[in-house]
C-alpha cells in the first residue's frame, strides 16, 4: 500500500519535522531517534523551514505591526520553560527578513523551540493543508542540502506512513473546524 501522500519528504529529519508540525507527539518521538542522529542536519532542515515560512508570510503583507502580533502568538506556543519573549521572536524574524545579524543580537535560549513554534504558528495561520506543509519541508530539505548538509535518504515503514496519513487526516479535520 504505497501512497503518494508522503511523497516529497526524503529524510528522517523532514519526516520528524512533519510529525511535529502536524502535532503528532507520539509519532514525532518515534521518528526523533533516527532524525536526531545528526542534530546539525535536523537543525538545518528546521532553519530551512523557518526561512520558507517567513518568506510565505512576507507575501501576505507581513509588516512590523503584524510581526509583533505574530510574535506574541508564537510565544504562547512555546513552553514557558523555554524562556522566549515576543521581542526575541520578533528579533529572529527581523533578522531573517533583513538578512542582517549584528553582534548585539542575542537569540533566544532555545532557538530550536522558538523556530519550531514560528513554523508551527505560521503554517496554522497560513492554513496550509498537509500537501503544502510537505512542500515547505521538502523545500527546507533542499535548502539544507544546498548549504552542504549531508541528509541521508529515509523511507518510512508502512506503519509509519499510515500514522503520518492519520496525522494528516486529523490536521485536515482540525483546519476545517477552524474555518
Amino acid at each position: 500500500m504505497t501512497t503518494r501522500r508522503n511523497r516529497g519528504l526524503t529524510t528522517s529529519q523532514g519526516h520528524f519535522l512533519y510529525a511535529v508540525l502536524l502535532g503528532d507527539r507520539s509519532l514525532a518521538r518515534r521518528l526523533e531517534s533516527s532524525a536526531g542522529q545528526d542534530v546539525r542536519a535536523c537543525a538545518a532542515v528546521l532553519e530551512g523551514a523557518f526561512v520558507v515560512v517567513i518568506g510565505r508570510m512576507c507575501q501576505n503583507r507581513f509588516g512590523p505591526a503584524e510581526i509583533n502580533l505574530f510574535s506574541q502568538r508564537v510565544v504562547r506556543c512555546v513552553a514557558t520553560d523555554r524562556g522566549a519573549t515576543a521581542e526575541e521572536v520578533s528579533r529572529i524574524i527581523h533578522r531573517e527578513l533583513d538578512g542582517s545579524a549584528t553582534g548585539d543580537d542575542v537569540g533566544p535560549a532555545r532557538p530550536f523551540a522558538v523556530q519550531t513554534a514560528v513554523v508551527a504558528t505560521a503554517i496554522r495561520e497560513l492554513r496550509l493543508p498537509p500537501g503544502e506543509v510537505r512542500a515547505v519541508i521538502s523545500e527546507s530539505e533542499s535548502h539544507a542540502k544546498q548549504r552542504g548538509f549531508e541528509l541521508r535518504p529515509y523511507r518510512p515503514s508502512l506503519l509509519t506512513r499510515r500514522r503520518l496519513e492519520l496525522a494528516e487526516e486529523r490536521w485536515h479535520r482540525s483546519s476545517v473546524q477552524d474555518r
